[in-house]
């Protein structure tokens, strides 16, 4: 399915891949109140779509992954400002059991970052920039990344970003470990596509169990991780797909998953 001009939020679906596209250029993808809820919509509709394995987002034009929630728009609501931002927060805060992958095009501020966060991997251009700029407006990063970002860089590098508001580079960004590729501008969604095509090609129950594993068991002590990765295996090991694998490894042909 693909999203007209006039659409704030493309979609498009490639095989088992969908692909969602912000796609306000003019605001620099700019989440507004419309966009956060679509783009919490989508998110959910493709985590419960059966045919799709992986989801991407990245931004229109080549500028802006998302330059962070719409503050002219927040502004013009007067005492109701915060809403809009809470509708952000609400799109961020829920992470798919399916894979997220963001292909990052441009600068990713405040909210822009905090999408990357809510993200499995992420893979970025070389002119693709990350800041949490929110002090700077008085305002507080309350879509994750005050949550999400002291796990993945760590809390010395998390204060930095936070309490300076500037940004880091694309080559800084990935020595952080808060991006997993750095590649050229124009080849960014076609490189994240094809991330995201080995992923959909591994058994889903598998692929499923082993990120709600790793994401959930990094929040646990090292016993509630381990228990945590047997009821994962226990989940597995008994499905069609766990006799498929090593059958069609057997029989030296390309396995046919079925998710079960």
């Amino acid at each position: 399915m693909t999203g007209t001009g006039e659409d704030i939020l493309l979609v498009d679906d490639h095989g088992p891949i969908r692909l969602l596209t912000l796609n306000r250029p003019r605001a620099l993808n700019a989440l507004s109140g419309q966009l956060g809820q679509e783009l919490g919509a989508a998110i959910r509709e493709a985590d419960a779509d059966p045919g799709i394995r992986v989801t991407v987002v990245t931004g229109a034009g080549s500028r802006a992954f998302c330059a962070g929630a719409d503050l002219k728009e927040m502004v013009g609501r007067g005492p109701s400002m915060g809403d809009d931002g809470r509708i952000v927060t609400r799109a961020l805060r829920a992470r798919p059991a399916k894979p997220f992958l963001t292909a990052v095009n441009g600068l990713a501020y405040g909210a822009g970052l905090e999408l990357v966060l809510a993200c499995d991997l992420a893979v970025c251009s070389e002119q693709a920039t990350f800041a949490l700029p929110e002090v700077q407006r008085g305002i507080l990063a309350s879509g994750g990344g005050l949550v999400r970002l002291p796990h993945v860089v760590g809390p010395r590098r998390a204060l930095q970003l936070t309490l300076t508001g500037q940004a880091i580079d694309a080559p800084t960004a990935l020595s952080w470990g808060l991006v997993n590729l750095v590649v050229p501008v124009d080849g960014v969604v076609d490189q994240t596509l094809a991330l995201a095509r080995v992923i959909a090609a591994n058994a889903p129950l598998a692929v499923a169990a082993s990120k709600h594993a790793i994401v959930n068991g990094a929040r646990l002590a090292e016993d509630d991780a381990w228990t945590l990765n047997d009821g994962a295996f226990r989940q597995v090991k008994d499905s069609s797909d766990a006799l498929e694998g090593p059958r069609a490894f057997a029989e030296k042909r390309r396995p046919q998953w079925t998710g079960r």
